[in-house]
């Protein structure tokens, strides 16, 4: 078999990816692959570009290296209905979950607005900001970001709420857990709402209209998942009205966030432009190499990786 790495690693890394697709040709590429190249491939470990899937007329293991299936479970963009997709979920929580504490503490002590005067400069005292210590921060999305940002908050003494699909009794950060069925009821409980959810049909929607009216008057939204869970016009006008105090986006829908959008312009809304998993730490590169060595290991001696997408769900 062939396997091409299209993503940057390090030379130990370069060689655990080498050592787990023994008996394999594994050419690493500092480019990515063509549309003559990428049908030579059978594993590839990297997030070849859409356009060119239905031209990989050989693969059998796509190994990605984010956490975000977005394009990737759509079977009709593959040649063959054999493709097994792999994702880096379990890679990127530190990180990201650094990232969501960093913009919860922005909206908190009112930075986000510090800098903003800077531009005409004014020396003005904006009202004191809530602290992280006794913060009720309602997660929805209880996974490796989720859990990783929950005990962040915990750290700072915040009381963690977590909201999944499925009932749990416990997971590590959390100080209650509860079903997205309950979600209505828990919103104004939450000094703030922190969002790490995928795109999924269930998901969609999550936060309208009808839920950002129950929130606590003056609540943060964050948001690191997909854009598509908030309502993008009910949480333009939550922000105009003042029922949020504040929102830290990473993903808009739509995304890119269009240059003329009042979001922009909203004083208490902080746009990043989906940057929250980029690292050039060397802890999630580490990561990132060993779920696809393990997981082309597994595939190679059994046919199944250590753990696939679901095509149904995108995760």
């Amino acid at each position: 078999m062939k396997v091409a790495v299209i993503s940057p690693f390090s030379p130990p890394l370069q060689q655990k990816i080498r050592e787990a697709a023994a008996g394999c040709e594994v050419t690493f590429f500092d480019r990515p692959l063509t549309a003559q190249e990428i049908g030579q491939y059978h594993i590839i470990v990297g997030n070849p570009a859409h356009a060119l899937l239905p031209q990989a007329t050989n693969l059998k293991l796509l190994q990605l290296i984010s956490a975000g299936t977005d394009g990737y479970t759509d079977k009709a963009v593959y040649p063959g209905d054999d493709v097994v997709l792999c994702n880096a979920s379990g890679a990127y929580g530190d990180v990201i979950a650094e990232f969501m504490l960093a913009m919860q503490l922005c909206l908190q002590k009112n930075l986000h607005l510090y800098r903003d005067n800077m531009a005409h400069p004014a020396w003005e005292m904006l009202p004191a900001g809530a602290g992280a210590a006794g913060a009720t921060v309602l997660c929805l999305g209880t996974g490796d970001i989720g859990g990783h940002y929950a005990q962040k908050v915990q750290a700072l003494g915040g009381y963690t709420i977590g909201v999944k699909n499925t009932p749990a009794t416990e997971l590590p950060g959390f100080d209650e857990l509860h079903t997205t069925g309950e979600l209505d009821a828990l919103l104004p409980r939450a000094d703030v709402i922190a969002m790490s959810l995928p795109d999924t049909p269930a998901t969609r929607g999550l936060m309208g209209a009808d839920q950002l009216a129950r929130c606590k008057p003056g609540a943060l939204l964050i948001n690191v998942g997909r854009g598509t869970a908030v309502d993008t016009e009910a949480l333009l006008q939550a922000l105009q009205s003042g029922r949020l105090g504040g929102a830290a986006l990473d993903v808009t829908d739509p995304e890119p966030l269009p240059a003329d959008h009042p979001l922009w312009r909203q004083p208490g809304c902080l746009i990043t432009p989906h940057v929250t998993g980029r690292s050039n730490d060397q802890v999630t590169k580490k990561a990132i190499a060993e779920i696809a060595a393990a997981n082309i290991a597994s595939f190679l001696q059994s046919g199944k990786p250590v753990r696939a997408v679901d095509f149904k769900k995108t995760y």
